[in-house]
């Protein structure tokens, strides 16, 4: 388990333990399905892109895939390092 602090505004936090939950359990629900959420996004985006692209043999989307991961990546290490 890690505990961590987090800002935000009083008013959001009284509407979080409003139902008689703990604030921890409201907010990994929230990561929870803010994770869900972007791993279906991503999957939606690859299966349009996949729908309208001729796969061929595969090294283009294989060398699409790595550019968008290092991409990814690099975003990552912009924002840990601010």
């Amino acid at each position: 388990m890690v505990k961590k602090t987090i800002s935000i505004p009083e008013e959001l936090y009284l509407q979080a333990i409003s139902e008689g939950r703990k604030f921890s359990e409201v907010v990994r629900e929230a990561i929870e399905e803010y994770l869900k959420d972007r791993k279906r996004r991503k999957a939606l985006k690859l299966w349009g892109k996949l729908r309208d692209w001729e796969v061929g043999d595969g090294r283009e989307f294989v060398g699409s895939m790595r550019k968008e991961q290092i991409e990814a990546q690099e975003e990552r290490e912009k924002w840990l390092n601010t």
